[in-house]
């Protein structure tokens, strides 16, 4: 009964409030964290660091992902478990729904969603948890464009799969930085309308009427489509999950991350793209070995790069818009190594390498489909990539890659025509 008085109070004063707007704001910064975690972890409570991108969808309700990282000691353990090993690393991912109230200089927000829980690679820590979230935060602002951010968040995993089998409950509080870019400020006061008789009077005796109030001033708007958006220069970089399986290995959800060249035509806009994919733990395939015989997960390698080309179309010419493409990737698999079980001598191993190095390298066709949200200069945006299926690559199949990120327009990729004397 608390939390719904709680809610219901929130969502009148955020109704309320006129104070300040934040309507279209985009919201970024990091912070530190400190984790208490359940007692079937048997982990020690411990700081650690992460990073946040939020987006105001109206002065009431955002958006937000955001995630962190720490290293935290096993408890009770006379001697590393594996050997040489004392700690673990936890990471976690959340996407969030964002209840906000507030005023000029503070906003009192509740937050909600769901978060993956990577416990860490080393046994018996070698899994994750899907669990839900809430918290409650405040933000004090300094300024207009930053503010202090202090929350306490709770994490419910209603099933433990690798250790007690048994529902686990961890709780954090963070505190760190945020900025604010675009959309939001001080909305403007409202003149009351003079009659028209009064107002005839005040011209005929020579004075002057209220000028009408100035539009608010809280940052740039939305950039027209129809004229700043095409033929522009965009730099941006992204972040995301790649996934892909191999012919030993099941699927598999490894970080990636990298950067993007947009150039922007009137409804298309050539891209280009360079990524790289830090894996978690190493992934394994299978190459036939040169004798002929097959020893299951002979092939590993534990990064991949790839490189698009292609075009995008943006058809709608909306403030938030989807958008669609596709066009030519090379992919390229990293640190391959092998082990040969049935490799008569050196010209063997060598023989395996060479293999498994050309299966690591192959060219791709890729489809991609997102929405893009505009604020000035700069754009949030996500996306999905699907890529093609090649034979004799290391990974089997097609690839799946979701992502999001930032991009920012460093002005005109078109001259134009100017008199010289």
């Amino acid at each position: 009964m608390r939390v719904v008085t709680v809610l219901g109070v929130l969502v009148v004063s955020a109704a309320g409030t006129v104070s300040a707007q934040h309507a279209h704001q985009l919201e970024f910064g990091g912070y530190g964290i400190f984790t208490r975690y359940d007692q079937a972890f048997q982990l020690d409570n411990q700081f650690g660091g992460g990073g946040r991108l939020g987006f105001f969808l109206n002065d009431v309700f955002g958006i937000e992902v955001d995630g962190n990282v720490s290293f935290a000691n096993l408890k009770n353990a006379p001697s590393p478990i594996p050997p040489n090993i004392n700690h673990t690393q936890v990471r976690i991912g959340s996407v969030s729904l964002v209840l906000n109230s507030g005023g000029n200089k503070s906003i009192l927000y509740l937050l909600g969603g769901y978060s993956r829980i990577d416990m860490g690679v080393n046994p018996p820590y070698n899994f994750a948890l899907n669990a839900v979230h809430g918290g409650i935060g405040e933000r004090f602002f300094i300024g207009n464009h930053m503010a202090l951010r202090l929350e306490a968040r709770g994490y419910y995993a209603p099933k433990n799969c690798c250790l007690t089998g048994q529902s686990v409950f961890q709780a954090s509080g963070t505190a760190g930085l945020s900025f604010f870019l675009g959309g939001g400020g001080v909305p403007e006061e409202k003149v009351p309308e003079i009659p028209k008789a009064k107002r005839d009077s005040i011209l005929a005796a020579g004075g002057q009427v209220p000028k009408a109030p100035q539009p608010r001033q809280g940052g740039p708007t939305y950039e027209q489509r129809a004229t700043d958006w095409q033929h522009k220069w965009y730099w941006g970089g992204e972040a995301g999950i790649f996934v892909f399986r191999t012919n030993f290995d099941s699927y598999s959800f490894e970080p990636t991350f990298g950067g993007h060249w947009l150039i922007t035509g009137k409804k298309t806009a050539l891209y280009a793209s360079f990524e790289q994919s830090f894996f978690i733990s190493p992934r394994h395939a299978t190459v036939v070995e040169p004798g002929g015989g097959v020893n299951p997960g002979n092939v590993s390698f534990n990064n991949l790069r790839r490189i698009m080309v292609g075009v995008l179309a943006f058809p709608a010419q909306m403030r938030v818009e989807p958008f669609a493409g596709g066009g030519f990737a090379i992919m390229e698999a990293l640190n391959i190594e092998t082990s040969c079980a049935t490799c008569a001598g050196p010209g063997d191993v060598a023989t395996l390498q060479a293999a498994a190095e050309d299966a690591g390298t192959k060219a791709f066709f890729w489809w991609m489909g997102g929405i893009d949200i505009k604020q000035g200069r700069l754009a949030l945006y996500g996306h999905y990539i699907l890529t093609s299926a090649a034979a004799s690559f290391l990974i089997q199949g097609t690839t799946h890659t979701i992502q999001g990120g930032l991009r920012y327009s460093l002005g005109s990729s078109k001259e134009g025509i100017t008199d010289r004397q």
